[in-house]
């Protein structure tokens, strides 16, 4: 029977002290793909007592470090066979093809299907069958970040998701998959594969490995250009992006407000209107909009399938530029000093 809030419905926040892990007894979690979530969320499975076995491919890195971490991996289908809960952990471009050319036929016929990211069924790249049990465990971190927080006895919050012909119980064994892996901290939010999907993809690009890049690129050329040291422009550009992250992410916006420098405060709220204007949210629009009718995901499907695919020498060039030579040289300089990066200090105090 499915957990009831009073109003006799499934919760829309999953609490950890009001879930159990009962979903899970008797059952073994194929973990496909050890990377860095499939290697978080395996070490974390083993630690609540859930049985675990990993897939991997015998020649990826993969491999060779769940070997080190006390696991004794099997191939990607082994494993899959091997599940009473599947966990898809595989890139999003692999997803497709492998539930296509062996994993749906692969499966233990009343497996459930477990994901971490909406990819694969909110562009239909994945269909499971009606009345399959089918679950999205989405942490809201990095895998490293989940592990690091769940050893030291903590975790991170979480979205949930089932399909809409998943049966009764499909809700509780992904807030019990969620606990187990130590994504209930702070709670498990309610969502759909395809909402987590698409704000997930709308973030990165609008905010946080586009927008946010692109815009502390264009101020580093910006002071450059004008004369002034590579260095200065990419510590007071780029390096003090976390200051500002981390008291965000402490004490919210208007914490951050008060606990800045008048002088930045100021110049942040008069300023910052005049960058982000109109325009720009008229653009984000239009990258929702690509994200939404799927155009983005074929794009990228089509781009990862090419013989000559642009993100990778996209991502070279990148690498090449001066911009990022630049970050690279002052890293070297703060690794040998041995300064913790987690407690940056800058000039908006």
């Amino acid at each position: 029977m499915e957990t009831q809030n009073k109003t006799g419905q499934a919760p829309d926040v999953y609490e950890e002290s009001e879930v159990t892990l009962a979903p899970l007894a008797d059952r073994t979690v194929a973990i496909l793909g050890y990377g860095n979530q499939g290697r978080a969320q395996a070490l974390n499975l083993r630690d609540s007592g859930v049985a675990v076995v990993v897939g991997a491919r015998p020649d990826g890195r993969g491999h060779a470090r769940a070997v080190a971490d006390g696991f004794a991996p099997v191939s990607l289908q082994k494993a899959a066979a091997q599940g009473d809960v599947v966990m898809v952990l595989l890139p999003d471009e692999v997803q497709g093809p492998a539930w296509r050319d062996w994993l749906a036929a692969g499966m233990k016929p009343a497996a459930a299907l477990g994901f971490s990211h909406g990819f694969a069924i909110a562009f239909d790249q994945i269909a499971p069958p009606d009345g399959a049990t089918c679950f999205l465990v989405a942490p809201k971190g990095q895998g490293d970040m989940l592990r690091e927080a769940f050893a030291k006895g903590g975790g991170l919050p979480g979205m949930l998701a089932v399909t809409d012909t998943s049966p009764d119980g499909t809700w509780d064994l992904a807030a019990a998959y969620a606990k187990a892996i130590g994504c209930l901290k702070g709670g498990g939010f309610r969502t759909t594969f395809r909402e987590e999907c698409i704000a997930d993809q709308f973030g990165e690009q609008a905010v946080l490995c586009g927008g946010l890049i692109e815009l502390l690129r264009a101020a580093y050329d910006t002071l450059v250009s004008r004369g002034y040291s590579k260095d200065n422009a990419y510590f007071e550009c780029v390096h003090e992006v976390k200051l500002i992250a981390d008291l965000l992410h402490r004490h919210g916006l208007d914490g951050m407000r008060r606990m800045i420098s008048p002088t930045a405060a100021y110049g942040g709220l008069t300023r910052g209107p005049r960058l982000v204007d109109d325009g720009l949210r008229d653009r984000m629009s239009t990258i929702l909009d690509e994200i939404e009718s799927g155009d983005f995901a074929a794009e990228f499907l089509a781009d990862a399938s090419s013989a000559d695919p642009s993100g990778a020498s996209l991502a070279a060039r990148e690498a090449a530029s001066d911009f990022t030579a630049t970050g690279r040289g002052l890293r070297k300089r703060l690794d040998a000093l041995g300064l913790d990066d987690t407690n940056p200090s800058g000039g908006t105090r």
